[in-house]
């Protein structure tokens, strides 16, 4: 199968900026400088993700795994390196992104739409789909404001798999959604998958990672750490985790 995502050698820095027990106000009058610390959240990152494969990133948190995922979604630039993406992209990374909160669900889901680049007409074809999908028929019309969680995530999940992407990336937020909508979730990623679609997954639920994943990459401080099959990579991991756990912990939780 040929790759639909190529990352070599990417790195992403950012600046985290101190300033101690001074306020904004008294900073901007005395016009002094802040100081701040260099943070790498990627270190030379390469791997390839492969046509109608679903695709996971594990580790820790501030491992790195979302500002991967919000590279190859182009929403962050690398500081270095490339990243080749061949097709259609449609993502959910963070709860409530594209939707604006004064209005309701239906102009929402035109405006989710028309930033993932859909059409009117093509969002009139598909509308019932993803409303039905959502289950939010008594909702459509209710500003999404007052919207739970749960209900933001059913939206933003049925319009992301509702616009025919060639590859889908999702952050750790479907972890909000109810039992239910996990399983039309799952269902969802093996359609996909029997379409040849490519599917990335960043999660903490390791179960649904080792079910649902043909390849994952385990992220250490920005690095690759262990890339491989679903299930090797996995138990890599979850041996490192307990390995690294204090003998009194480990004892306490047997």
């Amino acid at each position: 199968m040929s790759s639909v995502i190529t990352v070599e050698e990417v790195s992403k820095r950012f600046r985290l900026y101190h300033e101690r027990n001074q306020s904004l106000k008294i900073w901007m009058m005395r016009g002094r400088r802040a100081t701040f610390e260099e943070f790498w959240a990627l270190r030379d990152v390469s791997l390839e993700m492969e046509e109608g494969k679903t695709f996971g990133l594990i580790g820790e948190n501030g491992s790195g795994k979302s500002t991967l995922l919000k590279c190859i979604a182009k929403i962050l630039r690398p500081d270095s390196g490339r990243i080749g993406v061949t097709g259609k992209v449609s993502a959910l990374l963070e709860l409530g992104a594209g939707f604006h909160p004064e209005l309701s669900g239906r102009e929402n889901v035109y405006l989710n739409g028309s930033i993932l680049g859909l059409g009117k007409r093509d969002l009139d074809r598909i509308f019932d789909d993803i409303v039905g999908f959502a289950g939010l028929e008594r909702f459509i019309d209710t500003p999404v404001k007052n919207y739970s969680s749960g209900m933001y995530i059913r939206l933003g999940f049925s319009v992301a798999i509702n616009v025919d992407p060639d590859i889908l990336l999702i952050d750790e937020i479907l972890a909000v959604g109810d039992e239910q909508f996990q399983r039309k979730c799952n269902e969802k990623f093996a359609e996909f998958k029997d379409q040849g679609k490519t599917v990335v997954i960043v999660s903490h639920a390791l179960g649904s990672v080792r079910n649902m994943c043909d390849r994952v990459a385990l992220l250490d401080h920005g690095r690759v750490k262990e890339l491989g099959p679903a299930s090797e990579v996995i138990d890599a991991y979850l041996g490192g985790v307990h390995a690294d756990r204090p003998a009194d912990e480990e004892n306490a939780s047997t």
